[in-house]
Formats: C-alpha cells, sequence, structure tokens
C-alpha cells in the first residue's frame, strides 16, 4: 500500500539530510538500534535518536519494543508501505518550500550515492559491474506520452519489489538502488 502525502508537517520529516539518510538505511538493513544507525551513518547518538523522533511523529518509522533485550535499548523499524508525493499538492508558499527542500534533498542524495558507486565500481565482482547500468535517451513525447512511459516504468520496477523485499540478503543477492528521472528539456 502506498502512503499519499499532502501535509507539509509530515513532509518536513523527509526533508533533513539526516533523517533521509535514516530512513534509506533502515529500508535497507531493516529493523536496528539507533545506536548501529549512529555507527553506520557517522552521526552522534543523541542526533540520531532525535531524528528518530521526528520521523516517528511524522509516521514514517516506529518503535519495536519486542526486539530490545533490556530497557536502554531501543529499535526502530520502518513503517511498513510505499511513501509518495507530489510538488504539486502542497499549497502556499510554507507548502512549496518544504516539497522543494525535500525533493532537492532527494536528488543530491541520489546522485551523491551515484557517485559514491562509481568511485567504488572496480571493488564490485565483474558481474555486478556488468549488471549495473547507465543510460540517457533523447525522447520526443507529449505529456501524456511520459506520464504512461513512467507508469509502465514504475510497474515493472514495483512487481520485481513486490518479489524480492523479503527475500534475506546474501548468496549473491545485495540491496539495489534505482533511480529514475524523466523530464521535459529544451536545448
Amino acid at each position: 500500500m502506498t502512503r499519499r502525502i499532502s501535509d507539509p508537517d509530515v513532509l518536513k520529516g523527509l526533508a533533513q539530510p539526516v533523517r533521509q539518510k535514516i530512513y534509506r538505511l533502515l529500508a535497507q538493513i531493516g529493523p536496528a538500534t539507533g545506536g548501529d544507525l549512529s555507527r553506520r551513518l557517522g552521526t552522534d547518538p543523541g542526533q540520531t535518536s532525535y531524528h528518530l523522533r521526528e520521523l516517528a511523529k511524522r509516521g514514517f518509522v516506529e518503535d519495536v519494543p519486542e526486539l530490545a533485550r533490556d530497557r536502554r535499548e531501543r529499535w526502530w523499524r520502518l513503517i511498513p508501505g510505499a511513501v509518495s508525493w507530489s510538488n504539486l499538492e502542497f499549497e502556499g508558499p510554507e507548502g512549496a518550500a518544504v516539497a522543494s527542500a525535500a525533493k532537492a534533498q532527494m536528488v543530491i542524495d541520489e546522485f551523491e550515492r551515484l557517485r559514491g558507486y562509481e568511485r567504488t565500481r572496480t571493488e564490485w565482482p565483474l558481474a555486478w559491474q556488468q549488471a549495473a547500468m547507465s543510460s540517457d535517451s533523447f525522447l520526443r513525447l507529449t505529456a501524456e506520452e511520459l506520464a504512461a512511459l513512467n507508469r509502465e516504468l514504475l510497474a515493472i520496477v514495483q512487481a520485481y519489489a513486490a518479489r524480492t523485499r523479503d527475500l534475506p540478503l546474501g548468496d549473491g543477492r545485495e540491496n539495489v538502488f534505482l533511480f529514475h528521472h524523466s523530464f521535459p528539456e529544451r536545448p
């Protein structure tokens, strides 16, 4: 199920860079303690705890007390389901600013991750290097055709996600990051 966000106060939860990284990391590794997330992200534990509480307040993560081994240990996980939003749904200057900041931070993170892969590409086994891909295309489409193309691509990605999301990592299975941008452009 996809949760559609239209409240700027909720989206603020993902407009902050550390929160986006925490959200992504929990999506990749599953439930984790704040301490584990801090170590992996190189952040201060207090700062990480603050950001986890902010994500929880906005409905992106939840506390998982059943995983704790003692009272001091606190585990967190993503609330199941995909999240989506559109800049067009945020009206007024504050809503537009929040949506713009969240989108800008997502784009920065996506390209930082791509740069990170390119820096370490040769450290991956040859099969992974051959499977990875970058592509750009120049198409001549109407807005309706672009929307249809995006729907078809999203359906394929969602089908793969549904088939593989609960499979364990290992035995050749890795987390794979896929991002796609399509937009009109005038030379």
